[in-house]
């Protein structure tokens, strides 16, 4: 087993601690509210500062920062590496409170512009029926305003729709497609919505948004901090602990919140939301808490150094290395983030579906990230620091190799994570989240997420892989430019399922895979024109191989879920546990059989060293 597999190994391990204890947050929060608009309402308050935490901390920042550091601890030494350190650290405090400033204060715009614009509904039954549905035809009737001047859709029905009450609401773009006097369908969320009906929520939580999003926003300035020590600590060897920093945060946000939820509501309901956003900002203090005591062993005593300089009337930058970080990282964050984006914009749009779309698209995407990190992210980290010093010792004709080494072994994983998520989605999300008010409904829906989203595993799996080496290389840009033409192809092709077809949230799902997968392709291709190749006969017989393990995996799979997991999320806890787990140990047999049989090179390489000889 090489360096690079053992590190990453270790880096997978501690990952797993982390994303397993994320996911106890997130069970924790559906289990507790469901998949309701209320934690709809909080996962989009979150999705900026932890979409800009992912963009420009843990991805662009952490990244550009171990790959200039790594280059000036090799060259110049430790002592010019913590300098290095400092400055940076200086700037970067001060830039993330101008930041959460801004953030505060612009977060009410922000939530407006993600929330659709919503109206109240009225409905008028000139033949009263005593049976409520939740889907009705009615006639519209116009525009009109409340006692409080905010503005009414009136409608004219034979019969009550079900869930209606003076707090419910309808996205005001539904209304610009119909004219006085003409006939629709409306439906209320349990109607599973007729193609072309208008929805009709129970009410808007825009405002909760609003004050989560204010509370939370200072998280970005945590995360940034803790991702400066994480890339710090990777420069020298140090992978563990670093990750094991997001499950102090995750334990940290679970215990938090639930004490702070409590005191602000006993039964919690959905105003304890507010004790989890404290939370969530109390887990950002253990973050860097965590990670201090190793830093300090490694030498470093934080010295407040902006590193400018003055000339006349003008502060610059006084370290081409510092400016090395932040050119760097501009770009990097475009491309890094290019799933999250596409995320974000998926929640804008999925606010205009039924409650609790939200909620499966995050809940999915978490389970969709978790072989991701564990295999495509803990690889990357290695490979950056790596990279980053062969890059200035050699002549680049080492890196194919290593990167091919690296992306066959993300895809051993990858590869069977896929194929379990695609297949057995449904029963996965109705074991791990199926509790309290989750009901088997939400995970039907998040489970259909979770298949669409599976799609592009392997490719996001690569991308993670690959991303870190423009950094390494010092060509940050092209990766760029690709993630920008992928945000209008993402907007584009939503805009389309939403509101032209009217299709689920799966659709949203969909799109992120597509983009994603192209994304890697783009990354693959150019990585070959820069370095004059990609090792492809290192990389393609083993994935090859790798691939022909996972046709036969699938092939068991889409047979046991045809035969035994067809209703399973409508069975008993215990049931639910006992079946998938002897069906996935099942499942991991059958995969390690096939990888013997097609001579899957990670597989046989395990075994050389466990055993002592060559197989």
């Amino acid at each position: 087993m090489s360096s690079l597999h053992r590190k990453s190994l270790i880096a997978t391990a501690a990952i797993f601690c982390c994303r397993f204890t994320g996911l106890l947050r997130e069970v924790t929060y559906t289990t507790l509210f469901g998949a309701t608009g209320a934690l709809d309402a909080f996962y989009t308050a979150f999705r900026i500062p932890n979409m800009l935490r992912d963009m420009f901390a843990e991805g662009a920042l952490s990244q550009s920062f171990t790959s200039v550091m790594s280059k000036v601890e090799q060259t110049e030494g430790r002592e010019a590496a913590w300098t290095l350190a400092h400055r940076v650290s200086s700037q970067l405090i001060s830039l993330m409170v101008c930041i959460v400033a801004v953030g505060v204060l612009m977060a009410g715009a922000c939530m407006q512009v993600l929330y659709p614009k919503n109206v109240g509904v009225q409905l008028e039954q000139r033949h009263l029926s005593t049976s409520p549905q939740v889907c009705v035809r009615a006639v519209y009737t116009g525009m009109g305003t409340d006692a409080d001047g905010l503005p009414v859709a009136h409608f004219v029905a034979s019969a009550p729709l079900d869930g209606l009450s003076h707090e419910s609401r309808m996205n005001a773009k539904f209304l610009d497609r119909i004219r006085e006097g003409e006939e629709v369908v409306l439906a209320t969320q349990g109607a599973g919505r007729p193609a072309g009906a208008l929805l009709v929520a129970p009410r808007s939580y825009l405002d909760m948004a609003v004050d989560l999003c204010r509370i939370m926003w200072p998280y970005i300035l945590l995360a940034s901090l803790s991702a400066l020590s994480m890339g710090a600590l990777n420069v020298f060897g140090i992978f563990g602990l670093p990750n094991m920093a997001s499950a102090a945060f995750n334990l940290t946000t679970i215990a938090v919140g639930l004490a702070v939820g409590w005191l602000v509501d006993p039964a919690y309901g959905p105003r304890a939301l507010y004790g989890f956003a404290v939370g969530v900002v109390c887990g950002g203090v253990a973050q860097i808490l965590i990670q201090l005591p190793r830093l300090r062993k490694n030498g470093y005593r934080f010295r407040w150094d902006l590193g400018f300089v003055r000339d006349h009337y003008r502060l610059l930058l006084a370290d081409p290395r510092v400016r090395s970080v932040w050119l760097l990282m501009i770009p990097g964050a475009i491309a890094a983030g290019i799933t999250q984006l596409t995320v974000f914009i998926n929640t804008s749009f999925a606010l205009h579906l039924p409650e609790g779309a939200v909620t499966s698209l995050n809940c999915a995407f978490h389970l969709w990230q978790l072989p991701v990190a564990l295999f495509g992210v803990a690889v990357g980290m290695v490979v950056l620091p790596t990279i980053s010093r062969m890059s200035i010792t050699s002549a680049n004709t080492d890196i194919p190799t290593r990167l091919a080494e690296a992306m066959r072994f993300v895809a051993f994983f990858a590869v069977p994570s896929m194929v379990l998520l695609g297949f057995w989605g449904e029963q996965i999300v109705s074991l791990l989240y199926q509790h309290g008010r989750f009901t088997a409904r939400a995970s039907v829906v998040c489970g259909q997420v979770l298949a669409a989203y599976s799609i592009g595993l392997l490719g996001y799996a690569g991308m993670k892989v690959l991303q870190p080496v423009f950094m390494a290389l010092e060509k940050p840009w092209a990766p760029a430019w690709i993630a920008l033409c992928a945000a209008g192809v993402s907007v584009s092709l939503n805009y389309i399922f939403v509101f032209v077809l009217s299709l689920d949230v799966s659709w949203l799902a969909l799109t992120t895979s597509c983009i994603t997968t192209l994304n890697f392709l783009f990354l693959f291709f150019y990585l070959r024109h820069l370095l004059g190749n990609m090792a492809c006969g290192v990389l393609i017989p083993g994935v090859l191989r790798i691939t022909a393990a996972g046709v036969v995996l699938a092939c068991f799979c889409w047979l046991v879920e045809r035969c035994y997991l067809q209703d399973l999320v409508h069975s008993a806890l215990l049931t639910r546990l006992s079946t998938m787990a002897i069906a996935t140990l099942v499942a991991g047999a059958v995969y390690l059989m096939a990888s013997l049989v097609f001579r899957v090179p990670e597989l046989t390489s395990f075994l050389a060293r466990v055993w002592g000889r060559c197989p």
